[in-house]
């Protein structure tokens, strides 16, 4: 973003996106990495 558009630094323009990727990045590793796929931890 910034390089395209340097002058806009509007942190909605480019927390958005990379929210979006670090929640597949994250869903990505408990299902592949942790194999913990619709389990729940026990926390009480």
């Amino acid at each position: 973003m910034f390089a395209e558009k340097p002058g806009e630094f509007d942190p909605r323009k480019y927390l958005g996106p990379a929210r979006d990727n670090m929640q597949k990045l994250y869903e990505h590793k408990i299902v592949e990495v942790l194999g913990s796929e619709n389990k729940l931890a026990n926390l009480d």
